[in-house]
C-alpha cells in the first residue's frame, strides 16, 4: 500500500505499489474492519453487541446492516458454570459439536446442522539437512496410507481424514519409498486444538515402529505467535480456519502466517513470496485461483505441507428451533434462525 486518500466524506481510495486483485478480499478481512466512530465495540454485522457480562452475553438485530435482517431479535448466551458443579454435563462436547437448549431439554435435541469444515489440520516439514525430501515423503505415506488416523482414539463423527487441502487441491502419489529409512530423532511441535495431542501420540507411536525416537514439543496456544520451538522443531502442527473465501485464505496464509519463515529457508520463502506478488496481479479469477493451487501443490510434492483432517460440524437443538448453523469459520450464524410463534 502507498498510501489511503479521502476522495471525499465515506470515499476511501487505495493507490498501490503493484496491482493486487486480491484487494477487495484482503479489505473484507476481519483484521481490516473499521468500526463504528461512536461505537468501536457494537459490531458491524447482522447482530449488535448489545450485553457483553461474565455470564451473559447479548447480541440483537442491527437496524443498520445493509443486507437482509435476521428473523430473530435477539440471542443470548448463558454462561452457566453451576451446570458441571450439578453433574449434568456440558453442552459442547466439543467446539465444533454443539447442543443447544436448557438442561431438561438435551434427551429430546435433534441436528439441525451437520457440515464438514473447509478448514484443517495440517503438518508441515521444516526445509533442513535433518530431514531430506524423501523422508518428509516417507513420513506423509505413513500418515495417509496407513491405518494411522483412522485409528485415532477421538470421538466417532468428529473429524474426517482428508487428502486435500481443498477439494481438487489433492496430495501426489508417491512410490518406492520403502527403503527410505527415517531419522534416528526428529522433534514436533504444535499447538490447539486439542485433537493434535492425540495425533501427536499416535504419530510418536508410528514412528517408533520406524526405528525413529519422536520428540513432542506443545505450544498451548491457536497460533505460533511467540513459540520459541519454531526454530527447533522438524515437523510442524496445527490448524487453518478457512472463511467464505477459501483461495484468498489460504493466500494469506502463506503472507502472513509465522510459520512459514520458519518452515522454509530464506531464498525458499522470497521466492514464495515473490510468486504471490505475481499471482495477484492476475486480473482474471480463475488465474488467480490455478496459480495458487500451482503453488500449494509444489509445497505438497516437495512435501513441506499435507493436511492431516477435517472437522464435522454438528448442531443439534430441540423441537421447534430451525435454521441454526455455523459458518465456514466454525461461529454460530444465526441470520436464518427462527423459532415458532408461541401458542396463544
Amino acid at each position: 500500500m502507498l498510501r489511503i486518500e479521502v476522495t471525499h466524506p465515506q470515499c476511501l481510495t487505495f493507490i498501490l505499489h503493484q496491482p493486487d486483485y486480491w484487494l477487495a478480499h484482503r479489505l473484507a478481512n476481519y483484521a481490516s474492519r473499521l468500526a463504528h466512530p461512536e461505537h468501536p465495540l457494537v459490531g458491524s454485522g447482522p447482530f449488535r453487541l448489545a450485553i457483553y457480562e461474565p455470564d451473559l452475553v447479548r447480541l440483537e438485530c442491527h437496524e443498520q446492516y445493509h443486507l437482509s435482517h435476521p428473523l430473530l431479535k435477539a440471542v443470548e448466551y448463558w454462561i452457566t458454570p453451576q451446570l458441571f458443579e450439578q453433574g449434568l454435563g456440558t453442552s459442547c462436547r466439543h467446539p465444533v459439536q454443539i447442543a443447544i437448549g436448557e438442561p431438561a431439554q438435551l434427551a429430546n435435541l435433534r441436528m439441525v446442522s451437520h457440515s464438514i469444515s473447509l478448514g484443517f489440520c495440517y503438518l508441515a516439514f521444516r526445509q533442513s539437512a535433518q530431514l531430506s525430501d524423501m523422508q518428509a515423503r516417507k513420513l506423509v505415506n505413513i500418515i495417509h496410507h496407513t491405518s494411522l488416523m483412522h485409528t485415532l482414539p477421538l470421538d466417532e463423527n468428529l473429524i474426517t481424514p482428508t487428502q486435500a487441502l481443498l477439494p481438487g487441491w489433492t496430495l501426489p502419489q508417491w512410490s518406492e519409498l520403502k527403503n527410505v529409512a527415517l531419522p534416528a530423532k526428529l522433534t514436533l511441535a504444535y499447538h490447539l486444538p486439542v485433537e493434535l495431542h492425540t495425533m501427536a501420540e499416535q504419530l510418536k507411536d508410528w514412528l517408533a515402529r520406524e526405528g525413529c525416537q519422536l520428540k513432542i514439543i506443545f505450544h498451548d496456544a491457536k497460533t505460533w505467535d511467540d513459540c520459541d520451538a519454531l526454530t527447533q522443531a522438524d515437523m510442524l502442527m496445527g490448524d487453518r480456519l478457512i472463511g467464505e473465501a477459501p483461495e484468498y485464505a489460504l493466500e494469506q496464509w502463506l503472507r502472513c502466517d509465522t510459520l512459514w519463515p520458519h518452515v522454509l529457508t530464506a531464498a525458499q520463502y522470497a521466492h514464495l513470496q515473490a510468486t504471490l506478488d505475481a499471482v495477484q496481479m492476475q486480473p482474471d479469477e480463475p488465474s488467480r485461483r490455478a496459480g495458487l493451487k500451482a503453488i500449494y501443490a509444489r509445497l505438497m510434492e516437495n512435501a513441506v505441507l499435507t493436511p492431516l483432517f477435517n472437522y464435522q460440524y454438528r448442531i443439534s437443538a430441540p423441537p421447534g428451533v430451525n435454521g441454526i448453523r455455523l459458518n465456514t469459520r466454525g461461529w454460530f450464524d444465526f441470520t436464518e434462525a427462527w423459532i415458532p410463534a408461541p401458542k396463544a
